[in-house]
């Protein structure tokens, strides 16, 4: 049956859910996001949506770079610390035990552990209503095929079910 009601429809989304980093100066955070997509494939960019309050959106618009570590299923623990937190009064790394690993080519860290890890330049920054989308080219990539990925919808997190379709 079909519900008319444009406020609880936005859970009905399912995305994935990445941990973004960021770093300027000595401040360094990791923050969840499910609103990540691959905007193009050449040159190979991907969007991440901030809102203007965050301190991911003051330390990415100070280094203009930021990290993208896409979480493996068994990583929900760890986004929930990283969105429910605030770099203001939380150590997060040190709350949720982040195990992390230097890029090559951006000051951020990455997370250890996930489906897969983008280091990514900002080309450009437009505003969305109360979020900023950081378009970043993406310098260096790296991924786990045995992970599989973790999704958000209705509010909670989930892992993949089986493959459906053709093979």
């Amino acid at each position: 049956m079909e519900i008319e009601d444009i406020e609880e429809s936005q859970g009905f989304t399912t995305t994935t859910v990445a941990l973004i980093t960021s770093l300027s100066g000595e401040r360094v955070n990791v923050m969840s996001a499910e609103w990540t997509i691959r905007v193009s494939i050449d040159p190979f960019l991907i969007s991440v949506l901030v809102g203007y309050q965050r301190e991911t959106y003051k330390l990415i618009s100070e280094s203009r770079e930021f990290g993208i570590s896409y979480c493996s299923a068994d990583q929900g623990e760890l986004a929930h610390i990283a969105g429910n937190y605030s770099l203001k009064d939380t150590d997060k790394f040190k709350m949720g035990g982040f195990q992390t690993f230097n890029a090559k080519y951006i000051k951020a860290p990455l997370i250890r552990g996930c489906i897969s890890n983008f280091e990514c330049k900002v080309m450009d920054e437009f505003k969305m209503g109360d979020h900023a989308a950081f378009v970043g080219e993406v310098l260096n990539g790296y991924y786990d095929d045995e992970k599989s990925p973790l999704v958000f919808h209705r509010g909670k997190f989930f892992k993949l079910g089986d493959r459906i379709g053709h093979k």
